[in-house]
C-alpha cells in the first residue's frame, strides 16, 4: 500500500478530511486524526486489509503520517 493510497483511503472512509496536495510524510494527528478517527481507522483497515492491527501497533509513530500507515499496514498484510 502506497501513502499517497492511505491518503485516498482515509479521505473516502471519511475518517479525516485531507487535501489532495497532503504530504506522505505530514501529521495526520495535526491534520485532525483523533482518537475516534484511530478507532475506526482500526475496525476499517480489519476489514478492508485483513490485517489484525493490535494495541503494540497503536502507536503515535505509526499512525502519525500516512507513510507509516502505509508501512503498518502493508507488514501487517503480509
Amino acid at each position: 500500500m502506497s501513502p499517497e493510497a492511505v491518503i485516498d483511503w482515509l479521505n473516502e472512509e471519511g475518517m479525516i478530511e485531507l487535501d489532495p496536495g497532503f504530504p506522505v510524510d505530514g501529521d495526520l494527528f495535526s491534520a485532525g486524526l483523533d482518537s475516534m478517527a484511530v478507532m475506526q481507522l482500526v475496525v476499517v483497515a480489519e476489514e478492508k486489509f485483513g490485517v489484525v492491527l493490535g494495541p503494540e501497533d497503536m502507536t503515535r509513530a505509526n499512525l502519525s503520517t500516512p507513510e507509516s500507515l502505509a508501512a503498518l499496514i502493508s507488514e501487517k498484510s503480509s
